[in-house]
């Protein structure tokens, strides 16, 4: 039981001290427009959220290079604030259930790129949520 519950607090750790690494701009000084590739796939809060076959797969996020997909929103990326190949902070546009709003959100990258951690820093109070990578059967 204890396992459970020490391996996600050390990956939000992990996640949380990633972000704090210094991000720069690429070289020329512009920020990317686009996610990095080893972010883009599908990505399940736990395995039964990587079945394509079930209804109720509440955890899963798709990345795509410009959107986020949940199970009852989407987000457009609207602007890259920091970036590495591992690390972004940016600014999202999201729309769900008749709604509109917009978050702040850290993703980082595990180094194996099996984990993808999601902080959304506009609201402090909100732990970092780990997903891990969904494999094709």
């Amino acid at each position: 039981m204890t396992r459970r519950i020490i391996l996600p607090a050390l990956l939000a750790s992990l996640a949380l001290l990633a972000a704090c690494q210094e991000m720069t701009p690429k070289q020329d000084g512009a920020m990317p427009k686009t996610l990095p590739e080893g972010m883009v796939g599908r990505w399940g809060l736990t395995k039964a959220d990587c079945d394509s076959s079930r209804d109720d797969n509440k955890g899963l996020m798709v990345v795509k290079p410009d959107s986020l997909q949940f199970y009852e929103s989407q987000a457009k990326l609207a602007e890259i604030d920091s970036a590495t190949d591992r690390v972004v902070r940016a600014r999202w546009n999201f729309t769900g259930e008749g709604e509109k709003w917009q978050r702040d959100i850290v993703l980082t990258l595990s180094s194996t790129g099996i984990y993808l951690s999601r902080q959304d820093i506009t609201r402090d109070s909100m732990k970092p949520l780990t997903y891990r990578q969904c494999v094709s059967p």
